[in-house]
């Protein structure tokens, strides 16, 4: 498994930078994980022929499915010019809030397959786990399991009891890391992870790396955010737009 990060903003992208959307390169198959502002033109420019296997949204947020919208389009037109598959294209998605899904269900492009808590998919000889996460709206995690190797995904979310669980023994943990340790303060219900958490939650869980992403849009103090993550997890490091990271 590979994983090459399309973008890493979120609510909304730094300058010249992406929200949410990861491309995972696994079993021979090209999934794409969550699809935000920005990431389709940066998906087109590494697969000009959208050959993607499957979309899997952890939630409806806009910076987590927007370029869906575009997505849509451009199978819809290139598929008619024959540069790219015909429709549908494999979503897996929540199906809440009820309006978003149906923007992305109603579109005829998308045949989009609904997940609750605990499901299992396989794909051949790759396993999808989701879990029900912390948000305003409803959220998963995201847990491949390929060949022996193992990819968390947190999606959006505040931490859990039962997180360590989830990504024990993952060889990556993509950790949503939105705020510092200290902008928790006062949060009883907070909606995203703190540096400090996603360090904790990767040492606790025996991970081998955690890729810090959801990275607000309006920060700069990047290497604050990074410092805290490795006072409990050394081996942390921020995702990278366009690098690709061998899991």
């Amino acid at each position: 498994m590979e994983l090459t990060v399309l973008g890493r903003c979120g609510p909304f992208p730094a300058p010249g930078e992406a929200c949410s959307g990861y491309l995972l390169r696994c079993g021979g198959k090209n999934i794409m994980l969550d699809f935000g502002s920005g990431v389709f033109s940066r998906l087109y420019s590494i697969l000009p022929k959208l050959n993607i296997d499957c979309v899997i949204l952890s939630h409806l947020h806009s910076d987590h499915m927007a370029d869906m919208l575009i997505l849509r389009y451009a199978i819809d037109q290139l598929s008619e010019r024959g540069l790219c598959a015909k429709p549908p294209l494999p979503v897996v998605a929540p199906p809440s809030p009820r309006e978003d899904f149906r923007v992305l269900a109603g579109s005829g492009v998308f045949d989009i397959t609904t997940i609750k808590d605990a499901t299992k998919l396989r794909f051949e000889d790759i396993t999808f786990t989701f879990n029900r996460m912390t948000h305003p709206v409803e959220t998963y995690s995201v847990t491949v399991e390929h060949c022996g190797k193992k990819l968390v995904y947190t999606g959006d979310t505040g931490m859990r009891h039962d997180l360590v669980d989830i990504v024990s023994g993952a060889d990556m943990l993509l950790a949503d890391v939105c705020y510092l340790n200290e902008e928790l303060k006062g949060k009883l219900m907070a909606a995203h992870l703190s540096a400090g958490q996603a360090g904790n939650l990767a040492a606790a869980a025996n991970a081998d790396m955690l890729l810090c992403t959801h990275l607000f849009g309006g920060r700069r103090e990047h290497n604050e955010l990074l410092s805290q993550a490795r006072q409990a997890f050394p081996k942390a490091a921020l995702a990278e737009e366009y690098k690709t990271y061998p899991i």
